[in-house]
Formats: structure tokens, sequence, C-alpha cells
């Protein structure tokens, strides 16, 4: 039987990986809130024109 030896990772690597997963957690928080922002502060010509070419984008990916 064929037995795998891969190294457990250290504490130390687990660590950094879970603060890496955090950092990226609060930065794609803050996009979020900024674009949650930038939507509210668009006016209504500039949204429907998005949604228009948002739809476009995806029928021509549908097709």
């Amino acid at each position: 039987m064929s037995q795998h030896n891969t190294p457990e990772p250290s504490q130390t690597q687990l660590q950094e990986v879970q603060a890496a997963l955090f950092n990226l957690r609060d930065g794609l928080m803050n996009l979020k809130m900024s674009l949650q922002e930038l939507a509210f502060m668009t006016d209504e010509t500039a949204q429907r024109e998005a949604m228009a070419e948002a739809e476009n984008l995806i029928m021509r990916l549908r097709g």
C-alpha cells in the first residue's frame, strides 16, 4: 500500500493562512461597501444604462 508523506502544516503556517483569509475577507467587504456607496451616488440614467449593458452582455454570453 502506498502511504502519502505530506508534511503537516505548522501552527505558524496555519495562522498565516488564516490571517491572509481574514485580510481578504475584510478587503472584499470594503470593496462591497464602496460599490454600494457608488451605486447609491449614481443617477438613474446611469443605472438604466448599466442594466441594459448587463442584459446585453448576458444575452451575448447565452447566445
